[in-house]
């Protein structure tokens, strides 16, 4: 009430003049701000990136800047809408360099939101593991080059779960069916595994279910097949804690004894708990690839590639390594890995192809996806 008495008591002119100074200091604000973002961003020595915020950051490239006099600023995204959004509206090149994840490759491509790569200013990519070349997305690597990658596993609590680690599969999350329904991961793994914890993202729980109840991770998704996984997954969410990107908070507090999570989050969990062990399934799973390419409204074309092959090469690869603990594409990069990365042959699987580590794809209709995970929450 004394705020409104307050309020009456000041005229309407008085409140109208007030109005006014702020709408023009804002309007001067935002011109002045606007004015330096265009400045900067016309400098040949600061180069922008679009990435995903656990993939690259800004202090990624202290040293090369340091060498370079080249200043990297790493922008993030967290849906490919963004990234397209931004670089179909964007006319000024504000966007340099983008970090999209395989399937994001091939929409990107298909817009033409890409330019192709100059191989011959990126003699890193010798070095680059074979088995991340020539995705489905990117099959000539015209458009972009890997810089890094995770397999995505099962991160668990080896105190509860004490299973051999070679003989976890995929039913530790998913129950396995028989005669009778699904048998739930507590009757297969001991009671302690009554909860569990998936990602967000619908796209990855559709494909690690294909690849659990067909195989494949591009098993086709049919009428008869659709019901099946709906109904497979209504029923596991009987022992689902949550879907969260917190996984690793539900993995530490010991919430949930067995996640599904990227091998880069549990390499870093891993060194702050050794109880935390991981598994990729004999049976297969996905990987996230991290790729670099440049918009074609770039301006910055021989700058943009100067940073690209810094990421590609051995010391970039480290340096990013370290910081997000995503696996290097640079082989050379990788030697020079913890031993307990090295030598761990699921955090670093040496084969992708024979351990059938795939990548994920953009064949299920967005409206299917969406209607399949509308059904399986609600």
């Amino acid at each position: 009430m004394k705020w409104c008495t307050v309020i009456k008591q000041i005229s309407f002119s008085t409140w109208a003049v007030r109005i006014a100074l702020i709408g023009m200091a804002t309007g001067a604000l935002y011109a002045f701000l606007s004015w330096n973002m265009v400045v900067a961003d016309e400098q040949d020595n600061l180069i922008t990136i679009y990435a995903y915020s656990d993939m690259l950051a800004s202090e990624d490239f202290d040293d090369f800047t340091a060498e370079t006099g080249i200043e990297v600023r790493v922008r993030h995204f967290e849906a490919i809408e963004e990234v397209t959004t931004k670089l179909v509206f964007t006319h000024d090149g504000g966007i340099d360099i983008v970090a999209p994840t395989d399937a994001m490759v091939e929409i990107l491509v298909q817009k033409q939101l890409l330019r192709p790569l100059d191989a011959k200013r990126l003699p890193s990519i010798a070095e680059l593991n074979p088995a991340l070349l020539g995705r489905f997305y990117d099959p000539q690597n015209v458009y972009t080059y890997p810089f890094s990658w995770s397999p995505v596993g099962i991160g668990y609590d080896t105190r509860v779960v004490q299973t051999p680690r070679e003989e976890i599969g995929w039913d530790l999350i998913w129950g396995r069916p028989d005669k009778k329904g699904i048998r739930s991961p507590a009757q297969l793994y001991g009671k302690g595994v009554d909860k569990v914890c998936l990602g967000e993202d619908p796209f990855e729980l559709f494909f690690l279910i294909l690849i659990h109840l067909y195989g494949a991770v591009d098993a086709e998704i049919t009428p008869t097949r659709q019901r099946r996984i709906e109904s497979y997954l209504k029923r596991q969410k009987a022992w689902v804690e949550c879907y969260t990107n917190n996984l690793r908070y539900f993995l530490a507090s010991g919430v949930s004894p067995a996640v599904v999570i990227p091998g880069a989050y549990m390499i870093q969990c891993m060194h702050e708990y050794p109880w935390a062990d991981f598994v990729v399934p004999s049976v297969g799973s996905i990987m996230y690839v991290g790729n670099l390419g440049i918009p074609v409204s770039s301006k910055k074309i021989d700058t943009a590639h100067r940073v690209i092959e810094y990421l590609l090469s051995q010391k970039g690869a480290r340096a990013v390594y370290d910081a997000h603990a995503f696996i290097p594409a640079n082989t050379k990069a990788c030697d020079e890995l913890p031993p307990e990365v090295l030598k761990h042959p699921h955090l670093y699987p040496r084969d992708v192809n024979k351990r059938n580590i795939m990548t994920s794809h953009n064949l299920i209709p967005l409206q299917q996806m969406e209607d399949m995970w509308h059904a399986i929450i609600v």
